[in-house]
């Protein structure tokens, strides 16, 4: 059989085994140093090793950050520390997991959703300031696949408005803008270390704080609301009530994960600006057929994710073709604000973002992992040329823009 044939008609498919969108790159560093965890008995949070951790993510984000059990944890701890109740308002992306909105639902507020720039994938800044009302109390910023939001003109925006910015940067650990890690630019940073990510520990976050008025408040609202981390410390002699609070704390033995990944971080983001940038390459010969990601000036991706844009109304026979040739592609998020809960619910519509609507239906995530080979890296490109080639007409439909490449 042809390889110019697709797999998915008859044809022999690039790859036998199926290349997996992502996969964490885990050592025998990892497993000892949590099988040296629960040795030592180190199973709740807080503990020394969860300051070990800290101190790591402080010396990769240049500022403190505390250690949770989350993004999600630390995003609703960012929107408590917000000051968020009942009837408030939220501006945030519908292009999101839903983590984001879950975390303004919990403080009893409400997301408003604003849309996206076609050509970033982040949230368009004059759609936030067009959804800013008297009930608005923060902007909700989310650094979509790794690379950074406009935040000149969301902070510039914020500061008129005098709104806090929560950074939901979830995909964003180890990118900059303009020289600064993102999570670290507005009031509170929000960084995942999911299973999903590039730095993993299983299920883990962080949350960072601009101010240490806001870092304390958030301590005591991670540990129950109790003054446990002062305790800790031997700045008191005992801990008691102080706050309402919850349980965000994470246990020690993630913590000793997270710092054997942490010390590996810059070979990570090599890693993925290596294989990122030979991606694009590849695929240089059906640019015309499909809108590659890029980077502008001033941001600096960590390539959590190579999403590619392609005619609607192919998308999910060139998802069905690539996955035919044994290239693990997949769509992203269903749009919040068409969900059931966000119809049903929040009383949204289809039509209310039309561009987040449009990029949901187009987008193809290629596989773009550390851990892959560069063998790997090249039947991604190869069969993405030939399913592109095969499938994708000039008379599609499709019109290439400018996405920075």
């Amino acid at each position: 059989m042809s390889l110019d044939r697709l797999a998915v008609d008859g044809g022999s498919p690039v790859r036998d085994r199926m290349l997996p969108l992502g996969r964490p790159w885990i050592t025998e560093r990892e497993i000892q140093a949590a099988a040296d965890a629960v040795r030592a008995g180190l199973l709740t949070g807080n503990g020394p090793l969860g300051r070990k951790a800290e101190e790591a993510l402080e010396q990769v984000l240049g500022t403190p950050a505390l250690f949770m059990t989350s993004c999600t944890a630390a995003l609703e701890a960012a929107v408590r520390l917000c000051s968020v109740r009942p009837g408030d308002e939220v501006i945030c992306p519908s292009f999101t997991f839903v983590s984001s909105a879950n975390a303004i639902l919990c403080a009893g507020g409400r997301p408003i959703f604003a849309d996206i720039d076609r050509r970033t994938l982040n949230v368009d800044p004059a759609a936030i300031e067009a959804a800013i009302g008297p009930r608005t109390r923060a902007i909700m910023v989310v650094h979509y696949g790794g690379r950074a939001c406009a935040m000149d003109r969301v902070l510039e925006i914020a500061a008129r408005h005098s709104l806090p910015v929560i950074e939901d940067a979830a995909h964003g650990l180890g990118a900059r803008w303009q020289g600064r890690p993102l999570g670290t630019i507005g009031e509170f940073g929000c960084v995942s270390f999911h299973s999903t990510k590039d730095v993993v520990c299983g299920e883990g976050g962080a949350l960072v704080c601009r101010r240490p008025e806001d870092r304390r408040r958030a301590e005591i609202l991670r540990e129950k609301g109790t003054n446990r981390a002062e305790f800790l410390r031997g700045e008191v002699d005992k801990y008691t009530w102080i706050s309402e609070g919850s349980s965000y704390v994470a246990s020690d033995v993630l913590a000793a994960i997270l710092t054997a990944q942490l010390e590996r971080l810059p070979l990570f983001i090599e890693r993925k600006r290596h294989l990122a940038t030979r991606l694009t390459g590849l695929l240089q010969p059906v640019a015309h057929l499909a809108e590659l990601p890029g980077e502008w000036p001033g941001i600096e991706s960590n390539w959590h994710l190579y999403p590619v844009l392609v005619a609607q109304a192919l998308r999910d026979r060139v998802l069905a073709a690539l996955r035919a040739e044994g290239i693990g592609a997949a769509f992203h998020y269903i749009p919040l604000h068409s969900s059931p809960f966000g119809r049903e619910c929040l009383g949204y519509h289809a039509s209310d973002l039309p561009v987040t609507e449009e990029v949901s239906a187009s987008l193809v995530r290629l596989p773009l992992f550390a851990a892959m080979t560069d063998a790997d890296l090249e039947d991604v490109g190869t069969a993405t040329v030939k399913v592109l080639r095969r499938l994708v007409r000039q008379d599609s439909g499709f019109r290439n823009q400018d996405s920075g490449t």
